[in-house]
């Protein structure tokens, strides 16, 4: 075959073509410190980078997650440990309290220091917020736990689960003297206070409506019981606490203090079923009263629109992030399943105990001031008024005696919520320790594919300036090449 000068140029400007494709592309290489300028250089690496690029984006946005629930989950946390470190407090002082005696300015600060603590838990730490978003109330994280101003537009019916084993005995004052002109000493001594017990137990609000509730429980054999109680109320009382002495087939409910009081008969059946709830309305709350949407079922019905809202499960609400492919966190804690409602309800039944005694003080003050403007020579006025001072006085040793006993009982009720608060505490703990885990465990996959993406992606300084000398030296070999070949043709030599 005949070779024409032309084809040898051809021949040799491809050859350099090539060469300085390879020349620039190891150029290129070098100066960008990059394997490959754009996907259709090495589809393989490009398709490689694009998953790298994916996989840490991801990573960096899990990793974010875990900051932002990292925050939110140390604010609960502390929180959490005040509330425990409270009732730690408060453990101590219902013990120094109930080994005292009391004066009426003493009882005064055991109202006023119980008070504060009550309001400390629930103001300050359960109704905490975290940039604006409160930290115990579920998916509502727009609205306080607690309500902000009083409430009165409003009628919440409230589903509220009971444990029948909280149905407790509870001694209390029944009856005692009261002044009449008429009555004699004998009259006042038939008439004298005793000791009682029933057996009680307590929602979480006081002043409820006067409605009768419906009470709900499963029987020893799975079977489902309603009561449907009397609704008691204790301005109607004829005799003092005459609202805690039902039948023995009664039960009563009390609006004003939230109280379930059962008789011993029906007690006797209800104590061995369970799933006790009681529904029941309250319409009237007062500033900082804990919302009940974020703690029972419930129905709101507005007043004034007719609008009702549906509440349901509280205690479900988890709110998760994403902290992993494919693995989430829950990383809140429900108000209701970490600070009980009792803690409030223990130091308000004080508070009623206190009154009770002051109201009995002034009684015996004011028979005492009969005593003093009694006629000396009025014996059997003077009888009649030093026996009802006695049986005043009686009735006062027993209400302290009450009093000294749910002081006691106060302690339970600190170590009841603190365990709640602990176990509540151990749950978050171990979420959070799972999440620094995963936390871990991201940092050194974000390592291993920075490092993935770098080998796919980066090119090798030496390798590429060792193939850019090489490609350098022979496109200067071809250039030379090429000029000896084309320097001379065939008219040369004609």
């Amino acid at each position: 075959m005949r070779v024409t000068n032309s084809m040898m140029r051809n021949n040799s400007l491809m050859n350099m073509q090539k060469n300085k494709n390879v020349y620039n592309k190891y150029l290129q290489e070098y100066s960008s410190q990059k394997k490959i300028q754009r996907p259709s250089d090495d589809p393989t690496i490009a398709v490689r980078a694009l998953k790298y690029r994916t996989t840490l984006a991801d990573i960096e946005q899990f990793l974010k997650n875990i900051d932002d629930a990292t925050s939110w989950m140390n604010q609960t946390e502390t929180s959490l440990k005040d509330v425990s470190s409270i009732l730690t407090t408060m453990q101590d002082y219902y013990t120094q309290a109930a080994t005292g005696t009391y004066g009426s300015s003493d009882r005064e600060k055991i109202i006023t220091q119980l008070k504060e603590y009550q309001k400390y838990i629930y103001e300050q730490d359960a109704n905490a917020d975290y940039s604006g978003r409160y930290l115990f109330t579920g998916y509502r994280t727009d609205l306080s736990l607690l309500f902000e101003k009083d409430q009165e537009h409003t009628t919440y019916t409230i589903t509220e689960k009971l444990d029948v084993a909280d149905i407790r005995k509870y001694q209390y004052v029944y009856g005692g003297a009261e002044y009449d002109a008429t009555k004699t000493a004998d009259d006042y001594a038939t008439e004298s206070a005793e000791f009682r017990a029933t057996h009680r137990i307590m929602i979480s609000y006081d002043n409820c409506d006067d409605v009768v509730p419906t009470i709900t429980y499963k029987d020893s054999t799975g079977a489902d019981q309603t009561i449907t109680p009397v609704v008691k109320s204790v301005s109607d009382d004829t005799v003092f606490n005459e609202h805690l002495k039902p039948d023995g087939d009664q039960v009563f409910f009390v609006p004003e203090t939230g109280e379930v009081i059962f008789g011993d008969d029906i007690y006797e059946t209800v104590r061995n079923g369970s799933d006790l709830q009681v529904e029941y309305q309250k319409t009237s709350f007062k500033t900082n009263e804990i919302r009940p949407e974020h703690y029972f079922n419930c129905v709101a019905y507005n007043i004034e629109t007719g609008e009702s809202i549906n509440y349901r499960n509280p205690e479900k609400q988890e709110m998760s992030y994403q902290i992993n492919f494919s693995q989430t966190l829950s990383v809140n804690t429900i108000g209701c399943n970490a600070i009980d409602t009792t803690i409030r309800r223990k130091i308000d039944e004080i508070t009623d105990i206190c009154n009770d005694i002051d109201n009995i003080e002034q009684e015996l003050k004011s028979v005492e001031k009969r005593l003093q403007d009694c006629p000396a020579d009025d014996e059997e006025k003077l009888s009649a008024l030093n026996e009802l001072k006695t049986q005043i006085e009686t009735k006062l040793t027993l209400e302290k005696t009450v009093l000294t006993n749910q002081l006691g009982s106060g302690i339970t009720v600190c170590q009841d919520a603190q365990s709640k608060v602990n176990v509540a505490l151990a749950n978050h703990g171990s979420r959070y320790n799972r999440m620094e885990m995963t936390k871990s465990k991201l940092k050194d996959q974000e390592l291993a594919t920075e490092e993935a993406k770098s080998d796919n992606e980066d090119a090798d300084l030496g390798e590429a300036y060792i193939g850019f000398s090489e490609a350098d030296l022979l496109y200067q070999a071809t250039l030379n090449a090429t000029n000896k070949i084309l320097g001379q043709s065939l008219l040369n030599f004609i």
